[in-house]
């Protein structure tokens, strides 16, 4: 090749590498993970710090293992602030732009790794995941969001790894053997599982971690290992998490306002909440910066339903507030959410376990994972899902030993199986009756 065509060569490639411009979006995780920053050596000493997220990083993570309550809040902020950093890196370097499930992927980041996620246990399955993209010839970027929401099975690598709270190299490696293992079959599983429920359940990954945990955990007990249950839930932090949870999100309403200038943020912000198709629901590409008005709002709602019921906020349930926050970028409003959250307090008070117990309060949160379901029928369809998927949610983390982080999105399985049938039943005879109803009246000149 002559001189001049590789010049020209190089300069179209570097042209082409200096094209990519870090989104504005990215900025702003970064921006909450610095806030995590300061926030943790405000709350805790350097010393404190540094000895708590060596404590996160050699523990077992299966539900519920708040953190704060292992570790110190400030190891879990950090915790949570270099994760995020981490998938914000690998998002900047595949030059991939942002939309609603990344964000959503980024936000269910920061929270899980406030109780379940860390370093140690996410990159063998990331790692899973980019194998089978190379395998399947299909590019990491193409692939990034699997491997963003694969880690809800990461407690499977820290189980292993320190199987019966003890290390050894052996098992460690055998660890991450496993967990590179069901990363590669993640994006199969995820992609086949849509059908099951089409897409009325915005954690299709906690779905297709549900089913993987659960065979992992079926072979461990099968082989006499028993998962230990874990109820690790902090008590004494709620005051300084809610003013992160309203500090964050204040900063989204205004970042939202500004930019979309208010009139307009308004007007498109009024037509979000009109949004109620569980197919075309990414909120970031339609309604760009008002997004981040959905997203505060929906931070807010979650934050104030917490205390109001008189919930602790912890790591688990500050995790929760940020999945429901994560997800008002591609699926969740407060016209579809409101309904899933009332039907989840009726069925809290309503059923056996106390009502501050840990899965009850969970449930309430992550329960909004089925708001499609009230988008696309109503509000009174939404309450009677609400109130079934705290029913199934509270119990079926049982099966999986808790190896699963999106136990909700796994139950959100179930509910959406039963439930949408029966929708379509109900609406078809409402639909024959009326129209028998009419014809009625027209044969007996009353229309």
């Amino acid at each position: 090749m002559p001189t001049s065509d590789c010049l020209t060569a190089l300069e179209e490639s570097g042209e082409k590498s200096l094209a990519y411009k870090i989104p504005v979006d990215y900025y702003i995780l970064f921006g909450i993970c610095i806030l995590f920053i300061i926030a943790a050596f405000i709350f805790d000493s350097p010393a404190k710090i540094i000895d708590g997220y060596i404590i996160i990083h050699t523990s077992r993570s299966v539900l519920i293992t708040d953190y704060i309550e292992l570790a110190g809040i400030g190891a879990a902020l950090i915790n949570s602030a270099i994760l995020v950093i981490f998938n914000l890196f690998i998002l900047i370097i595949n030059k991939r732009d942002p939309n609603g499930k990344i964000i959503a992927a980024l936000f269910l980041t920061i929270g899980f790794s406030l109780f379940g996620k860390n370093m140690l246990n996410t990159i063998p399955i990331m790692a899973g995941v980019w194998l089978y993209g190379r395998v399947s010839g299909k590019k990491f970027s193409e692939m990034v969001v699997f491997a963003m929401v694969s880690t809800t099975i990461a407690p499977i690598v820290s189980e292993v790894a320190f199987l019966n709270e003890s290390f050894s190299f052996p098992m460690f490696f055998a660890a991450y053997g496993i967990g590179i293992f069901v990363g590669f079959i993640f994006p199969v599983i995820a992609d086949y599982v849509q059908g099951m429920h089409n897409y009325y359940c915005l954690y299709n990954g906690g779905i297709a971690g549900g089913f993987i945990a659960t065979m992992f955990a079926g072979f461990l007990k099968s082989v006499g290992v028993d998962i230990i249950p874990m109820n690790l839930w902090d008590t004494e932090h709620t005051t300084k998490l809610a003013i992160i949870a309203y500090v964050i999100a204040a900063a989204l309403i205004l970042y939202g306002l500004i930019t979309e200038r208010f009139k307009t943020a308004v007007k498109k912000y009024i037509e979000l909440l009109k949004e109620h198709d569980p197919y075309d629901n990414d909120y970031l590409v339609k309604y760009h910066n008002t997004c981040y008005i959905n997203i505060g709002i929906m931070c807010i709602v979650s934050t104030t339903v917490m205390l109001l019921l008189g919930k602790a906020i912890n790591g688990p349930v500050l995790g929760g507030i940020f999945t429901v926050s994560g997800f008002a970028a591609c699926g969740k409003h407060l016209r579809n959410a409101i309904p899933i959250i009332i039907g989840s307090i009726i069925a809290v008070y309503l059923n056996h376990l106390k009502f501050d117990e840990s899965v009850n309060t969970l449930a309430i949160l992550f329960s909004t994972g089925m708001a499609p379901i009230a988008g696309k029928y109503g509000w009174h369809w939404g309450i009677i899902t609400g109130f079934l998927h705290v029913s199934v949610a509270v119990f079926i983390g049982d099966i999986n030993g808790g190896l699963n982080l999106y136990n909700n999105g796994f139950a959100g399985s179930f509910i959406s199986v039963l439930i949408l049938p029966i929708i379509i039943v109900f609406k078809t005879l409402y639909t024959k009756l009326k129209t028998k109803i009419i014809k009625n009246n027209i044969y007996k000149g009353k229309i």
